[in-house]
């Protein structure tokens, strides 16, 4: 697919944004794969990848070409060209990464979180920015990501946002953490960093559209089209767990947590959720078929078969994916009962994947997927597709705040 550049003067910081990214993107490219993807002429390639290799973001190496002629020049990105750090946060932890600009998690970090309290999550978060930076010093890092739960940024007749998450509702998470760490930060919630990663995951065909359910103490839809996250007017597409469900699908009684979140789970097994994030705890509870483990899954494959149906007749992706901090064990089970699917305009007999799949990334990917937003910001010419102003009282000029690659 051609991407469209420009080659006035003006759009010089675009297109090199536009030929980083193409770059980044893949193992190795050669000028003239760029000239025909971007559509420039090849001498502003050629200057655009000059300076690209004198700042010491990408290389050029030579490959030996098939019987005579010269050795091709490949381009691709320079060791140590960058790193970004990730965080999650979410109910009582924190994990925060050290991912290159590929998005390959290179160190991990588990803490326990007071998330209750804004001014101290901002200060554990700083204090383990700076633990990661200095185990990679002599690497730039462009920047600091935090995937979160779905706030409340706006008045609304009745309280949307995640259940617990109140007092960060006017909390400005953003200049908060820039203040304390001294680096760049974009906010996102967690289903859509989710998504991102998966992005970066390997698979046989290329997903550039598809949608991310993401499955944890509450319920969240990560959206994403043309490879990057779909926001929607207000920032707020994706909050799937505000539907509201048939009578035949409406939790039991005496159960008001999210549908298919954990603590649902929790609730439908009279138990503390925290009980169930124990590491193994739910892959023991399905080993022996706890009854209450198999109920759940068994009802909530009804409301994803549901859910699937919706999301595919509106938004035509390539794919659904289920994933999220829940064991893969128990996603795995519940997408595997979700078969067989409802009819939708999905149901092609022509498929180059399935229509329901459990995501390879584990609990981390919403760190990893934080993690790219800087790499994003600094490095994509649709930069300005990421909620950028999440978290903020004060004005940024995006275009000045995130120039590893314009500048």
């Amino acid at each position: 697919m051609a991407i469209s550049g420009n080659n006035h003067a003006y759009s010089g910081r675009y297109n090199r944004r536009l030929v980083f990214d193409l770059i980044r993107q893949k193992s190795e490219i050669r000028r003239g794969d760029l000239v025909d993807l971007t559509g420039l002429q090849p001498q502003t390639i050629s200057n655009i990848t000059r300076d690209l290799i004198d700042r010491g973001l990408i290389t050029e190496t030579s490959q030996a070409a098939g019987g005579r002629g010269a050795p091709q020049k490949l381009l691709t990105l320079a060791d140590g060209a960058g790193c970004s750090i990730g965080f999650h946060l979410d109910r009582d932890r924190l994990t925060g990464v050290l991912c290159d600009l590929k998005g390959r998690e290179i160190i991990r970090i588990d803490n326990e979180s007071p998330w209750v309290d804004p001014g101290e999550t901002v200060a554990l978060m700083s204090s383990v920015a700076a633990e990661i930076a200095e185990r990679c010093r002599g690497t730039p890092c462009w920047g600091i990501g935090v995937a979160m739960p779905t706030l409340q940024e706006a008045d609304f007749e009745h309280y949307v946002g995640s259940p617990g998450w109140q007092t960060w509702g006017n909390f400005e998470l953003a200049d908060a953490l820039e203040r304390a760490s001294g680096q760049p930060v974009i906010i996102e919630n967690d289903a859509t960093s989710a998504a991102i990663a998966e992005l970066g995951s390997p698979r046989d065909v290329d997903l550039t559209h598809f949608v991310y359910v993401f499955i944890g103490h509450g319920l969240g839809a990560g959206i994403i089209i043309d490879g990057l996250p779909f926001q929607g007017a207000f920032n707020n597409a994706g909050e799937i767990g505000l539907l509201n469900w048939p009578s035949e699908l409406q939790p039991e009684a005496g159960i008001a947590a999210t549908p298919f979140s954990l603590d649902e789970l929790a609730q439908a097994m009279n138990c503390e959720a925290r009980l169930l994030e124990v590491e193994g705890a739910l892959d023991r509870l399905y080993q022996k078929r706890d009854t209450g483990l198999m109920r759940w899954l068994e009802f909530n494959a009804k409301r994803l078969r549901v859910l699937v149906s919706i999301i595919e007749n509106l938004f035509d992706p390539q794919t659904v994916i289920v994933g999220g901090t829940i064991s893969p064990t128990i996603l795995g089970s519940l997408v595997d009962r979700t078969y067989p699917l409802m009819p939708s305009v999905a149901a092609r007999r022509a498929r180059e994947i399935p229509r329901l799949l459990t995501s390879t990334l584990g609990p981390s990917a919403s760190a990893v997927g934080a993690a790219m937003l800087p790499v994003i910001a600094h490095g994509s010419p649709d930069f300005r597709r990421l909620s950028l102003m999440r978290g903020r009282k004060i004005p940024i000029d995006p275009e000045t705040q995130f120039d590893r690659v314009a500048g």
